[in-house]
């Protein structure tokens, strides 16, 4: 291996560790998961019959053509009303979309 061939290598190898650092950060900016927990959570108004806010399901999901967090929590009401879902723009950072549930009185109703 020449000398020219060596620097080409070591060039490469010291762009490729970069660009590695640089989607690492990125990605990790992007989906900090306890961020996204914490606004989902405020923006069911602390519902009380989440069952554990904490560890509720979630998912990086393609919805509506958009790039999106689902998150699921479940509730005390999943048998009559279903869980709560949302879905958050991480490039955005908010909520632009839930799932569908039966309204309060179990009538099975869906309210969006």
């Amino acid at each position: 291996m020449t000398g020219r061939q060596k620097k080409k290598l070591i060039i490469t190898g010291i762009v490729l560790v970069l660009f590695l650092i640089g989607y690492s950060f990125i990605f990790r900016s992007y989906l900090d998961t306890d961020f996204y927990l914490e606004m989902a959570y405020a923006h069911t108004g602390y519902d009380p019959t989440i069952v554990d806010w904490r560890h509720p399901d979630y998912e990086i999901i393609q919805h509506k053509n958009r790039l999106a967090v689902h998150i699921i929590f479940f509730t005390t009401e999943d048998d009559t009303r279903g869980p709560i879902g949302l879905y958050i723009d991480p490039f955005r950072k908010e909520v632009f979309d839930e799932d569908p549930r039966a309204s309060g009185g179990g009538s099975g109703q869906i309210v969006q």
